[in-house]
This record gives C-alpha cells, sequence and structure tokens, in this order.
C-alpha cells in the first residue's frame, strides 16, 4: 500500500509542477486546443462590444440633434404678432426613450467588458488556484492516517470540477451566446441599427438655422426711408415670415415623422441587447452552475472516493 501511495503522491507532485511552471502549464493545461477556445471568445465579445458601441454612439448623436433643436426655439414675429415654434419639442418622447436606451447600450458594454476580462483571468485562477488546490487537497487525504470531519478526497474532487468549469465557463457562454445572436437575434438588431442610422441622417439634413427671427438689422432697415418705403418692407417682412413659419412647420413635421418611425426599432435595439449581453448570459452561467453542482452531488462523489479507497486503503 505505501507503494501506491508514493506512487499516486508523486504523480499529483508532478501536476503541481505542471501548475506552476510555465512552460508545462502551457503545453499540458493552457495548449493550442485551450488557445483556440479563448481567441474563438474573445472574437465573439469584442463583436459583440463593437456592435454595442456603435449602437450607443447613434444613440448619443440622436441626443446631441434632440440638444441642438430644444435649444433652436424659433421667435417669429410676422407683423409683431408673436408665433412660437419648438422644434425640439416634437422629439421629447423619442428622446427620453433614446435616453434610457443608451444606459441599456452601457449596460451592455460594461457586461461584454467584464466577460472580456473574466477570459484573461480565468486560466489563472482555474489552473493555477483552484487546480493547484484540488491537488494537495488530495495529497493531504491521502496521507491522511487517523479518520478527520474533513474529506479532503471529496474537497480536492469538488475543486477539480470547479477548475474544469471555471476554466470553460466563459468561452463556452461566449460560443452558446454568439450561435443565438447568429440564429435568432442579428437581423433584427442589423435593420434597427440601419434604421437608427437613417433616421439620425435625416434629421441632420433638417436645417433650422435659416428659419431665425428677424434680425435687428432687419428691423433697423424697416426704420430707415420714408413711410411708403417702409409699408414695402414691412409687407416684404411679413411675407418672408410668413414663409419661414411654412418652412419650419413642414420640417418639424418631418423630423416628428422620422422621430415616431424610431420606437418600434429602439424597442427592438433594447429587446436584443439585454437578451444578448446580460440576460443570456447570466442563465448560462447558472446553467453551468447547477451542472456543476450536479456533478458534485453525492451520487458523482462516491465512484471517485471508492477509488481512491481502494488504491490507499482509507477505509479501513
Amino acid at each position: 500500500m505505501p507503494l501506491k501511495k508514493i506512487l499516486l503522491s508523486s504523480l499529483i507532485i508532478v501536476l503541481c509542477i505542471f501548475t506552476i511552471e510555465d512552460g508545462p502549464r502551457n503545453f499540458i493545461f493552457e495548449g493550442h486546443i485551450f488557445k483556440v477556445i479563448d481567441n474563438k471568445a474573445t472574437i465573439y465579445v469584442n463583436s459583440g462590444l463593437k456592435r454595442a458601441t456603435t449602437a450607443f454612439a447613434i444613440a448619443r448623436t440622436f441626443n446631441a440633434i434632440v440638444s441642438v433643436f430644444r435649444e433652436s426655439d424659433l421667435q417669429i414675429e410676422p407683423g409683431g404678432i408673436g408665433v412660437s415654434v419648438a422644434a425640439g419639442a416634437a422629439l421629447d418622447p423619442i428622446n427620453d426613450l433614446v435616453e434610457r436606451f443608451s444606459w441599456v447600450m452601457l449596460a451592455s458594454m460594461t457586461s461584454l467588458g467584464i466577460q472580456n476580462v473574466l477570459i484573461q483571468i480565468t486560466p489563472f485562477l482555474s489552473i493555477q488556484i483552484i487546480l493547484m488546490l484540488a491537488l494537495l487537497s488530495f495529497l493531504v487525504g491521502l496521507w491522511l492516517s487517523k479518520p478527520s470531519p474533513i474529506n479532503f478526497i471529496r474537497i480536492g474532487r469538488v475543486l477539480i470540477v470547479v477548475a474544469i468549469l471555471l476554466r470553460l465557463a466563459v468561452p463556452t457562454m461566449a460560443f452558446l451566446n454568439n450561435q443565438v445572436y447568429v440564429t435568432f437575434l442579428g437581423k433584427t438588431q442589423d435593420d434597427s441599427v440601419k434604421a437608427l442610422q437613417k433616421t439620425v441622417g435625416r434629421l441632420k439634413e433638417q436645417d433650422l438655422s435659416e428659419s431665425t427671427t428677424q434680425t435687428a438689422q432687419a428691423e433697423e432697415d424697416n426704420k430707415e426711408g420714408g413711410w411708403i418705403e417702409s409699408v414695402q418692407k414691412f409687407a416684404h417682412s411679413v411675407k418672408d415670415q410668413a414663409k419661414k413659419i411654412a418652412d419650419v412647420k413642414a420640417k418639424v413635421e418631418i423630423i416628428e415623422n422620422a422621430a415616431s418611425g424610431l420606437i418600434k426599432h429602439i424597442v427592438d435595439l433594447i429587446v436584443v441587447f439585454v437578451l444578448n449581453t446580460i440576460i443570456l448570459p447570466l442563465l448560462f452561467l447558472w446553467g453551468m452552475l447547477k451542472f456543476g453542482r450536479l456533478l458534485v452531488s453525492r451520487g458523482f462523489a462516491e465512484p471517485i472516493e471508492d477509488w481512491f479507497s481502494s488504491k490507499i486503503n482509507l477505509k479501513q
């Protein structure tokens, strides 16, 4: 029996050394397959981050345009009769929705950034810390001569399961999440982003700067000359202001129509990003947690513990 203990202990010590030394660790625990898995996961996460950044930038551009319109309340006074046209008011409802959408995008980018960091740090945590603790726990369990309330063999087995799940959890989650996006959500997001870009472009084309109030210089011009010339300038001013009012109303109507058509697309984008970057990752991680708990349940523990017991004759 001591020979078996020595052989098993030697194997565990060699594995411990492999988890510490860069060369053996990279060859065994972080080899080509693991690098391919990590690279694919990074590509998937970065693609999602790029999509979220694009949508966030469009939303902030929309907010900026609305802010300009809201600051451009047009005071047009034909013939002394005040007419106020607030172009920004037409965009207030949709602007509130876009503002909340931008917060969703920020949360999505934060989630994807965390996933990217986890892809980088989980190899270290799973191999160099948790797997090392598992091997040490097995080693203690092998040489523990007296009965102990602590089952080190079981602890080692649980830690190995945790190490494996932690090493593969984030890449697996990124892969499954990307497959859901490609299969179900991609077209909806692409159509909505294109619609949002198109609407933002149309809003940029609506130049309201030309429809400003009558300048002080124009008022001074009306005061110059005789009364006949003043009447003519006044009539011309009324006609010009009436034209400006019609032009502004037409532009505001265009803005309202363009903005109202965005509501469905913005809601679709909110649903896509909340599902793709928040809800589904949490569901995948929850599923892997449940799977891990199933693996470490007593029913799965007995075969491994019995194997160790048969090798080192712990149950005497």
